[in-house]
């Protein structure tokens, strides 16, 4: 009996441990396990098991933590040869999403794996991540130990062991579009291997992706024109990710990709021209490498190298060493950019680009052997080089400078041809947004129309501030041209010297030097008014030869000066003015002017140029016979000069000339002489034996038309007495010989008192002049009174000739100024 009783004792003790233990289960299971969990990196957070009649193991809750992804789960039935768990929640937690204060330190996986142990079930499990709105459900079976098939929302299979997971997987677009938001029209898919140590992932892939994009847009109203374009990637793709260090490297060197534009694109360049060029310039099949991993840490991104390239060949694009900030892409942004373009056209496009932090430096270079069609210049062998260096890019104001080389061999633009042009361009932009910009350029040769220039130089500086709301420059050039010729006209050394500045308005000021002839202008140009001022300082008139024997070879400017002033309106063609010129000399031919003076006020309007008269003096002019204290009234009106009231001295005598214009085609001059010195009309060798003394008066009709200069119906006539003397004339012995009959008659004249002197003057265009001459007088000695008529010809430009050819005091006048003049020029 005592051994019964003790035997139920023990039984009952033992039921009564296992009930306390069962009604106990849940802390001691806590108790016990979460040491065991621990050692493995995992925390358990709540369980809730019980047993089945058959004795199974029922898990209503059980909540876990491992490495910061939170699992749940529920509807656990266990027994030795399967786990089937109904429903299951992981909430996976990214480390990237943490801060480096509440990030966990990841460790490698070490699981202590049973080796024998129920294959696990569940039947479903949601997925919830930051990277989709929706939980990702899927169905997992374990078909042998730690070899798992994933289905439902993805198809996978994964093995796990002790220290990897790996896992295989497809992805579609379908599926991706899930967790982020693809482009309309994007199609992919991967065969991905993935493996898992705890720390790092590695993923191998297969990767097969298409991207059409159709962009619509209105060519007329009637019409909706699509243009497109595609990219295609095929290829593998491998990637490494350290979850600590939040690293991320991957190979794309295995992904062939390409991008192709749609030439309907191009159609929206509305110029016909231009579209040809575009469409045979224009690569639209672009092939893309990454020839080197990326890497991606701590939100730093690094490129080593990205290459496009045009299916042609021609075009090629490459980024080096690109590296940014994902939070600041822009700011962040350091990269060399390489750019390299050759076609049937263009010979060399060259673009080397370095960015660093919103600061560009780059090296540019263009060379065409002709500019494209459509551009209305004609240049052959262009060729521009340079660098430009930006700052400030991203914050503002943008600072930075320009230098560049332009050269062209030929250039034609309209009626203008230019040969080797050659300008360098220099452009500086400071932080301040103060501009300077300088410009030089040099050109062998060039030609417009009938004019022609060689040696032409320019220096341009422009300087101005673009901060200030209104546009203001400073403005300075230097012009220099060697020669200009023209049909009528060469000029050289030519040189213009400007300062301007640009507001609202353009004030400049132009210093001109031609030919050693100085001219200062100055000018203000508006969008209604364009006032300027030309100053000639005194200069001499002798800087004039040059530009003058183009126009009369035989004409030499000798002395004098010139000054002047003129002010208008380019505008309203309107213009006044004030010339002065003091003591001009002049040689033309065989003639001389000495001492011109006169001081021209004139108008110009409208194309019409009047000058009031205004007095000139001409103290000596030198034609044959020798005029003195010349003046008169110049005018001009409406572009018709004139001049009036002329007087002077010749002969011992005066006359006057009542108007002449140079420009008509016809017109009549009326010459008037009074106390002539008949001796010095009558311009005979000394030895002649013939003498004619007295004073004479006339009145000279010069009729001037095309065909030239004719006098009609002259007269001269006698002032007082005179007397004609003829004493051993030889010839005229031999016509009294000659003639024995008008010997007598003939012998009056020999000593003649002249009492009326008549004369008639007819000159013809040709030069022949014809007297009709009838003297009236008495022979004292004979005591006889003599009327005698007698006519003459001859031709007078010969007379003249001969006449100034004997005067050897004006021929050394001559010869000292034109000396002079030679210098001088």
């Amino acid at each position: 009996m005592k051994f019964k009783r003790a035997i139920t004792g023990l039984l009952g003790l033992v039921l009564g441990v296992f009930l306390l233990a069962y009604i106990f289960r849940l802390p001691l299971t806590s108790w016990y396990v979460t040491p065991v969990l621990s050692a493995n990196g995992i925390e358990l957070h709540c369980i809730d098991w019980s047993l089945t009649r058959k004795l199974d193991l029922k898990v209503e809750k059980l909540c876990l933590t491992y490495q910061g992804q939170q699992l749940e789960v529920a509807g656990i039935r266990a027994n030795k040869q399967q786990i089937i768990i109904s429903r299951a929640n992981l909430t996976i937690n990214s480390p990237l999403s943490k801060s480096d204060n509440q990030r966990t330190e990841l460790k490698k996986l070490a699981l202590d794996l049973p080796k024998q142990r129920p294959l696990i079930n569940i039947e479903q499990l949601d997925i919830s991540s930051g990277f989709s709105a929706e939980p990702v459900r899927v169905t997992v079976q374990e078909n042998r130990l730690n070899h798992f098939t994933v289905s439902r929302d993805i198809n996978a299979d994964v093995t796990v062991t002790g220290g990897e997971i790996v896992t295989n997987i497809m992805l579609n677009d379908e599926l991706a579009g899930r967790f982020i938001a693809l482009p309309k029209n994007a199609h992919f898919s991967t065969d991905s291997q993935i493996k898992f140590d705890g720390i790092t992932l590695n993923v191998a892939s297969s990767v097969t992706a298409d991207y059409q994009h159709e962009h619509q847009y209105q060519q007329n109203k009637q019409s909706i024109e699509h243009c497109d374009f595609s990219a295609q990637s095929r290829g593998q793709v491998t990637a490494e990710f350290q979850l600590n260090q939040q690293q991320l490297t991957a190979d794309l060197s295995g992904l062939k990709s390409q991008v192709v534009v749609s030439p309907i694109f191009l159609d929206k360049i509305e110029q016909q021209q231009y579209q040809e060029f575009a469409r045979a310039h224009t690569p639209l099949t672009w092939h893309v490498q990454f020839t080197q991993p990326i890497a991606l840490q701590q939100k730093q991104l690094s490129l080593p190298e990205l290459e496009l390239t045009s299916s042609n060949k021609q075009g090629q694009l490459v980024f080096k060493n690109t590296q940014l900030a994902l939070d600041a892409p822009l700011k962040t942004l350091y990269s060399h950019a390489v750019v390299n373009f050759t076609s049937d056209e263009i010979d060399k496009l060259m673009l080397k680009a370095r960015i660093e932090a919103g600061r560009v430096n780059s090296e540019f270079q263009l060379s065409m052997a002709s500019l494209p069609d459509f551009i209305d210049v004609l240049a052959d062998g262009v060729s521009i080089k340079g660098e430009v260096e930006l700052e400030n890019i991203l914050t503002r104001p943008i600072a930075g400078n320009l230098n560049a080389d332009i050269s062209v061999k030929r250039a034609q633009v309209f009626d203008a041809k230019v040969t080797d042009l050659k300008t360098k361009i220099n452009v500086h932009l400071s932080d301040s947004q103060n501009v300077t910009a300088k410009l030089n350029s040099a050109i062998k040769s060039a030609t417009y129309k009938d004019m022609q220039m060689s040696g032409l130089t320019n220096e341009l500086t422009v300087k101005s501030d673009l901060s200030v709301g209104e546009l203001f420059a400073d403005i300075s050039a230097t012009s220099k041209l060697a020669k200009l010729v023209t049909p009528k006209l060469t000029l050289t050394n030519l040189s213009v010297v400007s300062n301007a500045t640009q507001s609202r308005a353009l004030q400049a000021t132009h210093h001109v030097f031609v030919d050693g002839i100085e001219a200062l202008i100055t000018h203000h140009m508006s969008k209604v008014a364009h006032p300027f001022e030309l100053v000639i300082p005194e200069q001499a008139m002798s800087k004039l030869n040059p530009i003058l024997k183009q126009f009369e070879p035989l004409a030499t400017l000798t002395d004098g000066v010139i000054s002047g002033f003129i002010k208008g309106d380019v505008n309203l063609l309107q213009a006044s003015g004030d010339i002065r010129i003091a003591k001009l000399s002049a040689l033309y031919n065989d003639y001389l002017a000495n001492d011109f003076n006169t001081q021209v006020k004139a108008e110009f309007n409208s194309g019409q140029l009047n000058i009031a008269p205004t007095k000139f003096t001409l103290n000596e002019l030198r034609a044959g016979a020798v005029v003195t204290k010349l003046q008169g009234l110049l005018q001009v009106d409406a572009n018709k000069p004139c001049t009036s009231n002329v007087t002077g001295l010749v002969m011992g005598g005066a006359f006057v000339v009542n108007e002449f214009c140079p420009l008509a085609t016809s017109q009549t001059a009326m010459i008037k002489f009074e106390n002539i010195d008949a001796s010095k009309l009558v311009t005979l060798d000394a030895e002649s034996g013939i003498s004619l003394s007295g004073r004479l008066a006339g009145t000279l009709p010069v009729i001037i038309n095309e065909q030239g200069i004719a006098v009609k119906q002259g007269q001269l006539v006698n002032q007082g007495d005179g007397k004609l003397l003829i004493t051993n004339n030889a010839g005229f012995e031999a016509v009294k010989a000659q003639q024995q009959e008008l010997s007598t008659t003939l012998s009056l004249l020999e000593n003649l008192d002249i009492k009326q002197l008549k004369s008639s003057v007819d000159l013809k265009p040709d030069g022949w002049l014809h007297l009709g001459v009838n003297l009236q007088g008495f022979n004292e000695k004979q005591q006889q009174a003599v009327n005698f008529n007698y006519n003459h010809e001859e031709n007078v430009f010969t007379l003249l000739r001969a006449l100034r050819l004997s005067d050897e005091i004006t021929q050394k006048v001559e010869k000292e100024y034109a000396k002079k003049g030679s210098n001088n020029g």
